[in-house]
């Protein structure tokens, strides 16, 4: 994969409701930007992001994973979070790593718990937001009843951009309502097509937009008060501007698994979505508490965030690194500021799920990994020696189930330990105690299937 700058690379956690299609959603982009020859599926267990022994299994995503694609002279890095509670610090990392989030909407079930958990944690971490309504294709889909619950919910900064138009109950139409064009996808391909008549449909959405626009700047919100119609241009740079500033949230709809819609949303999301520049600056700490402003910059000092770690027993420990400014190569020394050891990095690498690609380095706006770096742990920021600043490390929500555990054979309680604290090193939601009163080792964690 070719080396991108931050301008054009646009960093993306797929979140939302357990089962509303993330990672089938992350399939079919895969499939279409040419990375993967054929569209995983989730019950079948050969998707690119549930790569995980376990998430085969439980044919659900239970961790983070990193899968970068091409498309319209982008990089967009595919940060696929868990959707099931159990494992939400997976949502946490993706978040963190993240500048916008991409919310996937059930057609069938509409607003989830999961859908406003991941709304607030894209607040909460400042990032844009962009909704797809998935599974438009299943009979008992209702677009337009899910389109109302999300105003209901998140107010008018809700903005339609793509519809379908039903027919016989088949959402084989998909308009896009700032290009004003349609597009027919029944023969599979997606075909141009003359507007099809919505009647009064197309004037309410069209005023959906209108207050999505008017809520970006204070002149366009007393023109739509006075009853002035925007132009057209008007409308178009208002829907950009706010998604970037985080004040519109665009709809897109389509079928994953069946592939309808996907060109259309591709393409916005390119428009639309704000690149790693354009995310601006984060605040650090330097060494003596002052905030120091880190720009997204390829020449200056590196500065980095540690946002996931895996431990595995074959290739050891792998930690996967945003990289905010400056670049990681294998010239770059770095300093570890939780530990303040200096720490050598070996190779750099791009990963697709499980796969990792060598690179010459990871540079500003970008996500990488970095094998072998023992003393390094998830929320550690890595900088330059020149620069010492530390970033925000990553918020992870507090254990609420505890359980004993007890070895199956008398005298492993070492070995059992020792486990736990390696996976406890990959999953921080995961803590672990021997508890003095009891006498019992103790694992605590979200739930009854994480633990």
């Amino acid at each position: 994969m070719n080396q991108y700058l931050a301008k054009n690379i646009i960093n993306l956690a797929v979140a939302g409701h357990g089962g509303a299609g993330k990672t089938s959603l992350a399939e079919a982009m895969l499939y279409l930007a040419g990375v993967s020859d054929r569209r995983g599926k989730v019950g079948d267990g050969n998707t690119v992001c549930d790569y995980d022994p376990e998430e085969i299994r439980r044919k659900a995503s239970i961790s983070a994973a990193v899968a970068p694609l091409e498309w319209k002279n982008k990089k967009i890095n595919l940060l696929d979070a868990p959707g099931l509670f159990d494992f939400e610090g997976g949502m946490c990392e993706a978040m963190r790593a993240a500048d916008t989030a991409l919310i996937v909407v059930s057609g069938r079930d509409g607003v989830a718990v999961g859908t406003e958990k991941a709304f607030a944690a894209a607040e909460k971490n400042g990032l844009a937001k962009i909704i797809f309504v998935n599974g438009l294709c299943d009979e008992s889909a209702r677009f337009y009843r899910v389109f109302e619950d999300l105003k209901a919910q998140f107010g008018p900064s809700v903005c339609p951009v793509v519809v379908p138009f039903i027919q016989d109950g088949q959402a084989n139409i998909y308009i896009n309502l700032l290009e004003y064009k349609a597009y027919d996808y029944s023969g599979g391909k997606p075909v141009a097509v003359a507007m099809p008549d919505m009647g009064d449909r197309l004037e309410g959405l069209r005023t959906a937009i209108y207050e999505a626009v008017a809520e970006t700047d204070d002149e366009l919100f007393e023109k739509y008060f006075a009853g002035e119609p925007f132009t057209p241009e008007e409308v178009i740079v208002g829907v950009s501007k706010g998604v970037k500033s985080g004040t519109i949230t665009p709809v897109f709809c389509g079928d994953a698994l069946l592939m309808r819609g996907m060109e259309q949303f591709m393409d916005g999301l390119c428009w639309l979505a704000p690149s790693a520049a354009d995310k601006g600056a984060e605040i650090g700490v330097d060494v003596d508490g002052n905030p120091v402003e880190i720009a997204v910059k390829e020449d200056a000092a590196t500065a980095a965030i540690v946002f996931k770690t895996v431990a595995d027993p074959f290739i050891g420990k792998l930690s996967y690194v945003k990289v905010l400014s400056g670049k990681i190569s294998t010239e770059t020394p770095l300093i570890n500021m939780r530990t303040g050891n200096t720490e050598r990095v070996g190779k750099t690498v791009m990963m697709c799920g499980k796969k990792q690609e060598d690179v010459k380095a990871i540079t500003a706006g970008d996500i990488g990994a970095i094998p072998k770096l023992a003393g390094v742990n998830t929320g550690d920021t890595l900088c330059a020696p020149a620069r010492k600043v530390t970033l925000d490390g990553i918020a992870y929500p507090t254990p609420e189930m505890r359980m004993a555990i007890v070895p199956k054979n008398k005298g492993d309680e070492d070995k059992v330990a020792q486990g736990i604290m390696r996976l406890a090193e990959e999953d921080p939601t995961i803590r672990f105690e021997n508890n003095a009163e009891t006498k019992e080792m103790v694992i605590s964690g979200m739930g009854e299937q994480h633990l």
